[in-house]
C-alpha cells in the first residue's frame, strides 16, 4: 500500500519541521476497566514511542506549538530510522485531516504539550536520558491474538527499555529524569518504571503499530473473533486513529444510541492531505467491505 505521495509528503513537512528558534489504567486491562482518560493520549503515546525509534530519547525541546499545530524542531532520525520519522510525521498530519479537525486533536495537542513544557522541572532541562530498547513482550501473533480473543482484554505491545544519563547520578536518577521527560507525551505513555533496573515499559496499542504483513493470511489481525478494542480504550467514544497499515482490519466503536460497544466497524484510511493517506479511522461499514491487499 502506498502511503503517501513523495511531493505531498515534502510540502507538508515544510509545514510540520520547524528548527529551534524559528518563530512562529493500562491499555491491557479488560475492557470496561479502562475508563477515565481521554483516548486521545493513544496519539500521544504513539508519537512518543515513535520518538523513541527515532532519536533514543524523549524530552520538551523536541516538539514546539508555535504554529498553532504539534510540530516536530529535528529534521532527521539520528538512529537512522525514517520509518519512524515517517510515523511521526502521520501522527502530526492527522491534526491537518478533516477528522482531526472535528475530534480538535490540534487544539488538543497544543494545550497538552504547552502545559508539560510550562510544567517540566529545570533541574532536568536540557539533561534528558538515552532510552534503549531490551525486550518487546505481546507482539501481535496467532498466538497472542487469540489469546486476547479468549481473555477479552485490549491488545497492546509492551516494550521495555533501559535508561541512561552521564548527568545522573544516585539510585533511579536516570529513571526519575526519563519519566520527567515523557510526561508530554501523556498519561498513556508509561506504563511501569523500575528504579533499581533503571528500566520503563511503554506499550504501544495494537491498532497503531505499523507492522506490515506479506498478505491477508499472515495477518493475526484478521484473525475470525478478533477486533481491535479501540472503544474500549479510554473515555466513550474510545480511541479512533489507528496506523495506515491498519487499513481494513476490524474495530470495536462506541453506539451512542445503543450504549453498547460494537465489533462492526472497520478502520479506513483518511487523508492528512490531498493525496497522502496518512492513517486509518475507526468508521462503521459494512462487513462486506473488502480488506485492502498489500
Amino acid at each position: 500500500m502506498k502511503t503517501m505521495f513523495p511531493t505531498v509528503r515534502a510540502s507538508l513537512a515544510a509545514v510540520l519541521v520547524l528548527t529551534v528558534g524559528m518563530t512562529a489504567p493500562s491499555a491491557g486491562q479488560a475492557p470496561g476497566q479502562n475508563g477515565g482518560f481521554d483516548a486521545r493520549d493513544s496519539l500521544f503515546a504513539a508519537l512518543g514511542t515513535a520518538t523513541l525509534e527515532c532519536l533514543g530519547t524523549v524530552g520538551p525541546s523536541l516538539y514546539t506549538t508555535a504554529g498553532g499545530f504539534l510540530a516536530r524542531t529535528f529534521r532527521t532520525c539520528t538512529t537512522g530510522n525514517e520509518r519512524a520519522l515517517q510515523r511521526i510525521d502521520s501522527i502530526l498530519g492527522v491534526q491537518l485531516s478533516r477528522e482531526g479537525a472535528q475530534d480538535g486533536l490540534a487544539e488538543y495537542f497544543v494545550t497538552k504539550w504547552d502545559a508539560f513544557r510550562q510544567s517540566f522541572p529545570k533541574r532536568f532541562e536540557g539533561q534528558c536520558p538515552t532510552w534503549t530498547l531490551e525486550h518487546v513482550i505481546d507482539a501481535p501473533t496467532r498466538e497472542s491474538v487469540d489469546r486476547v480473543v479468549r481473555t477479552g482484554r485490549i491488545g497492546v505491545q509492551y516494550e521495555r527499555y533501559r535508561v541512561s544519563s552521564n548527568a545522573c547520578r544516585g539510585r533511579g536518577c536516570a529513571v526519575k529524569a526519563a519519566l520527567a521527560c515523557a510526561q508530554g507525551f501523556g498519561s498513556q505513555f508509561v506504563v511501569d518504571a523500575d528504579l533499581d533496573r533503571e528500566r520503563i515499559e511503554i506499550d504501544p496499542a495494537w491498532w497503531l503499530l505499523d507492522i506490515e504483513f506479506e498478505n491477508n493470511r499472515d495477518n493475526p489481525f484478521l484473525a475470525p473473533g478478533y477486533c481491535h478494542g479501540m472503544s474500549f480504550y479510554g473515555n466513550p467514544p474510545g480511541a479512533l486513529y489507528g496506523a495506515l497499515e491498519r487499513a481494513g482490519e476490524k474495530c470495536f466503536i462506541w453506539d451512542y444510541q445503543a450504549g453498547k460497544h460494537r465489533c462492526d466497524a472497520r478502520l479506513v484510511p483518511i487523508e492528512c492531505s490531498p493525496g497522502w493517506l496518512c492513517m486509518s479511522y475507526c468508521l462503521w461499514v459494512p462487513l462486506i467491505h473488502p480488506v485492502p491487499h498489500r
